[in-house]
């Protein structure tokens, strides 16, 4: 029994809280509801926990701000940049006239210059400014999905942390109808184990509540059985719907989309821009050697074409193309990856369903002896212990090959 102890410890290193008085119809029986004398918990389904999760959680809110800002900039990014110059010159100012009776009038110059941009920079710009807030978006969507995933382990650990405890709350009721003399050495066993359970509870509820970012309400409750029916799977559909469907990879073509819209930025730069300029003149009338001269008016036109290096220097082309190679090389490598890891977890999922089964069929035995003395009764709860954690054992592998397939639905843990 003590061994068993030592298993609390051990199996799904997260484990999680519970509140008032619920009881859980799960292997036929209902289990006595948790209790706590010392800590203020409150009930919360994992659907709610998760939405709540969605909500609060301190890193998704950068990545959700982040995102917001792209799309305000990637709005904007299709203006054109005019970049308009205004001139004003006065003179011209002669510090000493040339010959005497000169006469300098003092004119006026108003002038105005804008940018006419070279061919491609404004709409590659705009495509830019839009990729990048697609990958912003989609980085924001792998966070969630990742955190959620995080969320539903660390639940379903302290569901199974809930689960025992009850499970021994059972076995100490069950004790109370035993005449033996090695009860009450036994029910010290178990209050001991009820004991490390209790603690492990709180302690794990903390790391459910940080991740909502709020240490100023009650510890959750997790809610459930953990008894989710057994499903059948071919490999080669799950790796098709992952393919399409999982958020990594949504996130490294958004990456790669990025990257070729950089690369046409790079390459539009390299397109003259025009400065056209427009410049009025206004000399007022003036006198000189007395002959009298009228008001005089002129307009101009400029144009300027800034010549750069830019075409003589193609390292940022090459750079930029290299970017895109490399996030096409990560695209691939995220595909091969997916074939890995959900061959791999299918492998892990078939021998939790077999273990479940196992579990099953021996928790169907036992419980036909848990009224027959108290080695019947011990042998019940040990096989309880065991079903328990192989439903936790089988949950956590069904879900992670889902996620892993791209279906994120929320599971039902009852």
């Amino acid at each position: 029994m003590k061994a068993k102890l030592i298993k609390i410890k051990l199996v799904f290193g997260g484990i999680f809280v519970s509140t008032c008085l619920l009881s859980h119809f799960s292997y036929g029986q209902t289990l006595p509801p948790f209790k706590s004398s010392d800590t203020n918990y409150q009930a919360i389904p994992l659907s709610a926990y998760l939405s709540e999760l969605n909500e609060k959680n301190a890193s998704l809110k950068v990545k959700k701000l982040n995102t917001d800002s792209a799309l305000s900039t990637a709005k904007q990014a299709g203006m054109p940049n005019l970049s308009p110059i205004l001139t004003y010159a006065r003179g011209s100012i002669y510090t000493q006239a040339p010959y005497t009776d000169y006469t300098n009038p003092s004119s006026n110059t108003f002038g105005a210059t804008v940018t006419v941009e070279g061919w491609g920079k404004r709409s590659a710009r705009e495509a830019y400014a839009q990729a990048e807030a697609n990958r912003l978006l989609a980085e924001t969507v792998v966070e969630t999905r990742t955190l959620e995933t995080q969320a539903i382990f660390n639940y379903i650990d302290a569901l199974r942390t809930k689960l025992l405890w009850q499970s021994y709350q059972f076995a100490l009721d069950k004790l109370g109808t035993i005449k033996s003399s090695d009860i009450t050495a036994q029910k010290a066993e178990f209050q001991a184990a009820q004991k490390v359970l209790a603690n492990d509870l709180k302690y794990y509820s903390y790391g459910l509540l940080g991740l909502l970012g709020a240490q100023d309400q009650q510890l959750p409750l997790p809610l459930g059985t953990l008894n989710i029916a057994p499903q059948k799977f071919k490999v080669e559909e799950l790796v098709e719907q992952a393919q399409n469907n999982r958020v990594e990879i949504i996130s490294n073509k958004a990456f790669v989309e990025s990257a070729n819209a950089n690369l046409e930025v790079v390459r539009a730069s390299k397109n003259t821009d025009f400065l056209p300029g427009i410049y009025y003149t206004e000399t007022p009338p003036y006198t000189s050697s007395g002959v009298g001269y009228g008001a005089q008016k002129s307009l101009s036109f400029l144009l300027s074409i800034p010549l750069g290096n830019g075409m003589l220097n193609n390292s940022d082309v090459i750079s930029a193309s290299n970017s895109v190679t490399e996030q096409e090389v990560n695209l691939r490598a995220a595909k091969s990856k997916i074939v890995t890891e959900i061959n791999q977890t299918y492998l892990q999922y078939q021998s939790a369903r077999e273990r479940l089964e196992t579990a099953t069929s021996a928790y169907n035995q036992a419980k036909l002896l848990q009224n027959s003395g108290l080695q019947g009764l011990l042998k019940f709860r040990d096989v309880e212990y065991e079903l328990i954690d192989a439903r936790t054992v089988h949950a956590k592998t069904l879900i992670l090959l889902q996620r892993l397939s791209g279906n994120f639905e929320n599971p039902n843990l009852y």
